[in-house]
């Protein structure tokens, strides 16, 4: 198959056309994924690729672009000391009236004007200003992934820019998450603060304790000096009296 240039695609017309339940044999999308490198670590460094203007981005072009940056920052920073993130999916599906090529193609296949044609693949629409791709790292490799970012936007069919700026990191450390059976469970954030922090908090706990179950304990105490009054025990000896009286009856019968 002939791939055609990408300006037969890069500019927005019309509706996106997304609904895939109502179409049949959409081709994948060749985006391998869409995070790499170390997922685990807070960075306080991050470095945006921004585009300029409003175009639709294949998915083999938004691949193309992704491994670009990958090798250089796998190469030059390390996969511990970076971490990757592609920021757009290929939503939009591209239809293309497909014909025959080769010599005397145009007397075969002169079909109608502008056919709904069928999906040929897929593409991100994108508005200007928007990130497509960070990375987050260390101010140390700063202008290595200022390197490899550049290189990945000359794939794309749009003029792009960089941006940098900076992170508070909380200096907590994020821990991959897990796969349980079929489910993918959230692995537990590890906070140096907040393990600091409880030891505290159970010592003000355990100091309050005793001073709540003091008046806890007068409270407790009021109620047995008032039942002291009513004189259960005086209650009871009354009964006890009543009760006498017919077993003294009993006996004389």
């Amino acid at each position: 198959m002939v791939r055609k240039p990408a300006k037969m695609y890069r500019n927005i017309s019309k509706k996106a056309y997304t609904r895939r339940k109502y179409m049949g044999g959409v081709p994948g999308s060749k985006i391998v994924q869409f995070e790499m490198g170390n997922l685990s670590q807070e960075f306080p460094t991050e470095v945006d690729l921004i585009v300029e203007e409003a175009c639709q981005i294949r998915h083999s072009a938004l691949e193309a672009a992704r491994i670009t940056a990958n090798r250089r920052l796998m190469k030059e920073v390390g996969r511990s000391n970076f971490h990757f993130k592609v920021r757009v999916f290929p939503h939009h599906v591209l239809r293309e009236n497909k014909q025959a090529t080769g010599a005397g193609a145009d007397r075969v296949s002169e079909g109608m004007r502008l056919a709904f044609g069928k999906a040929v693949g897929t593409a991100a629409r994108v508005d200007p200003g928007q990130k497509i791709m960070t990375v987050y790292s260390t101010p140390q490799y700063l202008e290595k992934i200022k390197d490899a970012l550049r290189h990945s936007g000359h794939k794309l069919p749009t003029p792009s820019h960089l941006k940098v700026s900076e992170i508070k990191v909380s200096g907590r450390i994020i821990a991959a998450p897990k796969l349980v059976g079929e489910k993918v469970v959230a692995a537990p954030v590890v906070a140096e603060e907040a393990a600091a922090a409880e030891p505290a908090k159970d010592a003000k706990g355990a100091a309050a304790a005793p001073a709540k179950g003091g008046k806890d304990a007068g409270k407790a105490a009021a109620p047995a000096a008032k039942g002291g009054k009513d004189a259960a025990p005086a209650k009871g000896g009354k009964d006890a009296g009543k009760a006498a009286a017919p077993a003294a009856k009993g006996g004389k019968k």
